[in-house]
């Protein structure tokens, strides 16, 4: 009967101590001193903004928070902003008297005084106040939930007013104070879902980070002096004014120094523009001969503007001298590739033509071959040619039909032909026909083995494109997968990368990057190439 007696009283002392983990002390003396005094500095801020009381009560009398914490009176800002405040009102509420309002004022008195009901609690917590686990979480989740209120009616811009513009500014920084405030709240909830061991530790340390806050919002209204703030911002403004000069003459000096460097070499400038305006007057006559109507100046001028528009861009995303650099850098690669801009494009036309022209020329050869078996010559050939078939074939073989009616021998007539297109093919087909003029011979069966070869040429390369297709297509996953993927991140974390790509450091990133993708095309690229 005793060793039952025994276990009977184990028992209730194990159900008492479960059902009231909270009475005993939590805090130690030192933690409640803390507590008193961050309750002491809410009540004092809580009563500064009650406009029902005279100045002369708005004396802030620390007892909790030291020997040496002298009196504190109500802020002369806030003497001269609370009759404003208190006659704006902002929110709605429905009581048991009727339709109230919120001032300004009580804005921010409510989420101060649910601050100050939070410490009491914690207070009677720590006096040994038998609260369960259940009603402590109980009241703690509904001050987590009322302080979620106040704050999302600080943000809401009440009747169209910023609330964080609120007394010279203060707003700002505690509407900040209060949600982490509200998110230590939670932290003292998640506490009670860790082990007993860990709980207290947990508790604790979330109870005074909201008495540290508690103090910084005593702080934003109290001691901050914002006579103080126009003094750092005029340094600040000075600082900038005198960067601003220096980049400004570190500028001059850089035009300065290359207009004395081309002053200095204008015999060599001059020879080197009259040689590029004859190169000029060549491409356009190239131009000319590929049936293309384009003035080579616009090139030159529309590449410089691409690239200066890029290095304009990316220099305004760096600022200040860095970005000065990066357009500088970008004008002269512009100048580079403007110059260079022609005879790329020029190249690139030819080369495309020379395919078109490839993918015509059997139909032309047969047509050649019919002709001429049907008792025709060549030029009657190539006027049939010229007739039947579409460009850009037509308009070479009508060309050299037009040459060779104004007096220019046909097989002069066919090298212009064979230089104006960039085609091993046809140069095989005017090489027959020059020899054949020559020295004799069966033209036809000439064309027909042409004919056969091209055939034959075909089917390889539709083989090699089979066997080259893996490393095309990894090509271009090279070269687009990047600017997929940086576009996807750029969706989900616009602010982020805007301002990464828009730095130094990210501009030089994806100068390198693009760099490195343009190798990295080049080695895939050959190696997919098949030397026959």
């Amino acid at each position: 009967m005793k060793l039952l007696k025994n276990l009977f009283i184990t028992l209730l002392i194990f159900i008492a101590g479960a059902s009231s983990v909270f009475a005993q002390r939590v805090f130690t003396e030192r933690q409640s001193e803390k507590i008193a005094c961050a309750k002491e500095r809410l009540y004092a801020i809580y009563t500064f903004l009650d406009a029902s009381k005279e100045k002369k009560d708005k004396i802030f009398k620390p007892s909790a928070c030291g020997a040496n914490a002298k009196d504190v009176a109500m802020p002369k800002y806030l003497d001269k902003l609370l009759p404003e405040m208190d006659s704006k009102r902002l929110w709605q509420v429905g009581g048991e008297s009727g339709t109230e309002y919120y001032s300004e004022a009580e804005m921010w008195r409510n989420p101060i005084g649910l601050t100050f009901n939070f410490l009491e609690f914690m207070e009677q917590i720590n006096s040994g106040n038998a609260y369960t686990t259940a009603e402590t979480v109980e009241k703690i989740t509904s001050f987590k939930t009322n302080m979620v209120v106040h704050i999302d009616r600080l943000k809401s811009r009440p009747s169209g007013y910023e609330m964080r513009d609120s007394m010279e500014g203060r707003g700002r920084s505690m509407i900040a104070t209060f949600d982490l405030i509200d998110s230590e709240m939670g932290s003292v909830l998640e506490s009670f879902k860790v082990s007993p061991k860990l709980w207290k530790s947990k508790f604790t340390k979330s109870v005074m980070g909201i008495v540290t806050l508690s103090n910084s919002l005593y702080g934003d209204m109290v001691t901050l002096n914002p006579r103080v703030m126009p003094n750092a911002k005029n340094k600040h403004t000075t600082n900038m004014a005198a960067i601003s000069i220096f980049m400004f003459l570190g500028t001059l000096f850089v035009f300065l120094s290359a207009y004395m460097l081309l002053s200095s070499k204008n015999d060599d400038l001059t020879r080197v523009i009259n040689q590029y305006l004859q190169r000029s007057s060549v491409w356009a006559d190239d131009y000319s001969r590929q049936f293309l109507d384009i003035n080579v100046k616009y090139i030159v001028i529309g590449t410089l503007i691409f690239f200066c528009m890029v290095g304009a861009l990316f220099g305004l995303g760096a600022g200040g001298f860095i970005g000065i650099i990066i357009f500088l850098i970008c004008f002269a690669m512009g100048m580079h590739f403007a110059l260079k801009m022609p005879g790329i494009l020029l190249n690139f036309l030819k080369k495309r033509r020379g395919e078109k022209v490839n993918a015509q020329l059997m139909d032309a050869l047969i047509l050649l071959s019919n002709s001429l078996k049907s008792g025709m010559d060549i030029v009657q050939g190539f006027d049939m040619v010229s007739r039947d078939l579409k460009p850009p074939i037509s308009d070479e073989f009508a060309l050299v039909i037009k040459n060779y009616k104004l007096g220019s021998p046909f097989e002069k007539a066919l090298e212009g032909m064979e230089d104006r297109i960039e085609s091993r093919l046809l140069s095989y087909m005017v090489k027959a026909i020059v020899l054949q003029r020559q020295v004799g011979g069966n033209l036809t069966k000439i064309f027909e083995r042409i004919v056969e070869n091209i055939r034959e040429e075909s089917k390889l390369e539709e083989k090699l494109q089979a066997m080259t297709a893996q490393q095309r297509i990894q090509a271009i996953v090279v070269g687009i997968m990047p600017w997929i993927m940086v576009g996807v991140m750029w969706v989900f974390q616009a602010e982020q990368m805007t301002s990464f790509y828009t730095s130094v450091v990210g501009i030089v990133v994806l100068f390198l990057c693009v760099i490195w993708i343009g190798i990295g095309i080049k080695m895939v690229n050959k190696l997919g190439e098949i030397k026959v």
